[in-house]
């Protein structure tokens, strides 16, 4: 059953043997793994729409991994790896991460963009700062979809952006180009994004 139903957890507890030596579940949980759904239409609709908000609905959506959190600077990176590290150095530079949002590998600026538009919608965002290592995912593409999706944004929120890996040169440039904050690490780019949200 555990593989079959694309199980991340499947439990019995208590699980209680009468005095006639029958086995009776008294309680059993199942978790199914968000993204093997497609592979589980008949489960789909027995989630509970408690166990999360309209916008990770919204993310899920869209493929982006994303937890909504309770702080107020928004976070775009890509691993979740790195975009724990990144949560962690704002906390340490006296933020609060409002998200966790794992944009992948390989990430096109049009996933940039859909996962700026998610975290625009959080009303508690008072600055993002998204965090990028370019392995597969080229750092001018998400520049360009950071760009893109700057243009024009209603929310005027600001970014603070660290590009670090393939293409990220060509990254940084245009981003200078277009007027957006672009740092050299994690440390100094949690400090920014921490300070421009406390003005």
């Amino acid at each position: 059953m555990y593989i079959s139903i694309d199980s991340q957890l499947v439990e019995i507890n208590p699980l209680v043997l009468t005095r006639d030596n029958q086995l009776i579940a008294c309680d059993a949980k199942i978790i199914i793994d968000d993204n093997a759904l497609f592979r589980q239409q008949d489960l789909e609709g027995l989630k509970e729409e408690a166990e999360d908000n309209e916008l990770e609905r919204e993310a899920h959506r869209r493929n982006l991994a994303y937890v909504k959190l309770s702080g107020n600077v928004g976070i775009i990176g890509n691993g979740a790896g790195l975009v724990m590290a990144t949560m962690d150095e704002v906390k340490r530079a006296g933020g609060a991460p409002a998200n966790f949002l794992d944009i992948g590998g390989g990430a096109k600026k049009e996933v940039v963009q859909n996962a700026l538009e998610i975290i625009c919608q959080d009303r508690q965002v008072k600055g993002i700062f998204i965090n990028i290592f370019g392995g597969i995912t080229r750092c001018d593409e998400v520049a360009k979809g950071i760009i893109q999706a700057t243009e024009g944004s209603p929310k005027g929120l600001p970014i603070v952006l660290r590009l670090a890996g393939t293409q990220c040169e060509e990254g940084r440039r245009l981003l200078r180009e277009s007027a957006l904050i672009s740092v050299e690490n994690m440390e100094e780019g949690a400090k920014k994004i921490v300070e421009l949200i406390k003005r």
